[in-house]
């Protein structure tokens, strides 16, 4: 069974459970990721997507939401997480080269203000005045490949690993923290 969580707008439609708090096309159980448990067997999920989901997640209820998403993860099932990596983002602010690293249009929704474009990656939603209100959206935490890993494991995944985010291409690749934890 694959599982996306916090599927939002844009699901893979190919995964059997399309799970978020909003009722988007193609979402087939909505339900609250802060709301656990979740109405889900435990040990089901071959797959979990959690993409572009964890930065919306407060530090305080994060490690209750990652032993939700761990207990519905069959043993040898795999957890794929993406999110800023705020890191690569703090680097292109302290080396003023964010229009060269940040290769890629989505990365220039503000033209020719590198530092807005960086602070809309880091705090998603809460620059936008159209994604403000809705709930659930604006990032509120934040991570890098240590912290990112460390919470994985404290969750109970054994293997933790970044991977490359395929979605864009170098120098941009490294915006997207990319990581795969094994149960």
């Amino acid at each position: 069974m694959i599982i996306d969580i916090g599927s939002g707008p844009n699901p893979r439609v190919f995964a059997d459970i399309r799970m978020d708090l909003h009722k988007w096309p193609h979402v087939n159980l909505q339900h609250d990721l802060l709301n656990v448990p979740y109405p889900i067997e435990s040990n089901v999920a071959d797959k979990i997507f959690l993409g572009d989901v964890i930065e919306h997640i407060n530090k305080f209820k994060m490690p209750e939401v990652l032993k939700e998403i761990y207990r519905i993860t069959k043993p040898g099932g795999v957890l794929d997480v993406t999110c800023p990596d705020i890191r690569w983002l703090a680097e292109r602010i302290v080396n003023d080269d964010w229009n060269e690293k940040a290769n890629v249009p989505w990365l220039h929704f503000f033209p020719d203000e590198p530092f807005e474009n960086a602070m809309l990656c880091m705090f998603g939603g809460w620059v936008n005045p159209k994604e403000h209100h809705i709930p659930g959206m604006g990032h509120v935490n934040g991570f890098d490949e240590k912290k990112l890993g460390r919470v994985l494991r404290e969750a109970g995944y054994s293997k933790v690993e970044r991977v490359p985010d395929e979605r864009n291409p170098e120098p941009a690749r490294g915006v997207v923290l990319r990581m795969l934890a094994v149960k």
